[in-house]
């Protein structure tokens, strides 16, 4: 089971600001989170982070984020 390290509101942040990358990346400017600049050469990169922390604010929405999960099962014979 995967447990989110994020609350939502980091998430809504992280979110918007990779946003904010892919605007700049496409139309050719660059764009600089934390100590990393990323350009159009990077776009599958900042789609597939835009993608990862969508799941991660999903899987938090779901309340599958907040902390283990138990689920019952019976043993078949």
């Amino acid at each position: 089971m995967t447990v989110s390290i994020w609350t939502e509101e980091e998430l809504r942040e992280q979110i918007a600001a990779w946003k904010q990358a892919l605007l700049s990346a496409s139309t050719g400017k660059s764009y600089t989170i934390g100590s990393r600049t990323l350009t159009a050469h990077d776009l599958p990169q900042i789609r597939q982070q835009l993608e990862w922390l969508h799941g991660q604010l999903s899987m938090l929405s779901e309340g599958r984020g907040a902390g283990p999960r138990f689920v019952r099962a019976m043993p078949r014979r």
